[in-house]
């Protein structure tokens, strides 16, 4: 776009035509919230033609041999079929055809014990342990892939949902001292509050059953590293 600087006028380049010009990676999230006719407006860059800008006189700017375009969605791009991702739109089957698609799974349970424990280091790692095959098994609930129960879940952990519970747990511990389990307390206001009642009765008894395994209790309070 056009700016003043230092009493000039400019043309400003935005992170697109930067990336293609000096062969940086853009990266363009959350794109399958961009309406259709919008994104198909980038047809011509993913086909490896110049960027036109009209707005500075119909520069053309070449891609360089690094440029590299890559997007993230919650969506394949053919709409949300769960409800789960309200606001998603269904692309253009000529800009989806465009791209080479990878399904990204969590992170494997010893690198979110990690980052769990970098997040909230006063948490003792077995309970990081625990938390993260808790994830996983509420993770397996979601998706039906489950033994442990029959019945389906429709909220699910993601590894922001994770931190967020290992924080608040941080946080409430003080309230083991009045007889209220800080996990469970931390697990309804990370989670459980945004299930339906048969699934918050669900989540409660998977925990109480996972936690009951390892030397940490589920009422247990939490216990600051020294």
């Amino acid at each position: 776009h056009l700016t003043v600087k230092n009493g000039n006028m400019e043309f400003e380049y935005g992170p697109l035509a930067l990336a293609m010009r000096y062969g940086g990676l853009f990266l363009l999230n959350e794109i399958d919230l961009i309406s259709p006719e919008v994104s198909a407006g980038l047809n011509s860059v993913l086909d490896g033609s110049p960027l036109c800008i009209s707005e500075n006189g119909g520069e053309l700017i070449k891609p360089h041999p690094m440029f590299c375009f890559a997007a993230t969605a919650n969506t394949n791009g053919g709409g949300d079929e769960t409800g789960l991702y309200q606001g998603t739109l269904r692309q253009n089957l000529a800009f989806s055809d465009r791209f080479i698609l990878c399904e990204m799974g969590y992170p494997k349970p010893e690198v979110e014990e990690g980052l769990l424990k970098e997040r909230c280091p006063s948490l003792p790692a077995e309970l990081c342990k625990i938390m993260v095959s808790y994830a996983n098994e509420v993770r397996s609930l979601f998706m039906g892939e489950s033994s442990a129960m029959s019945n389906s879940m429709e909220v699910t952990f993601s590894t922001r949902s994770l931190f967020r519970w290992g924080s608040l747990a941080v946080r409430y511990q003080a309230l083991a001292k009045q007889g209220i389990q800080p996990i469970a307390y931390a697990l309804d206001r990370a989670l459980a509050f945004r299930a339906n009642r048969e699934s918050r009765a669900m989540l409660h008894e998977l925990a109480q059953r996972m936690f009951a395994t390892g030397s940490v209790a589920y009422a247990t309070p939490l216990k600051k590293d020294t």
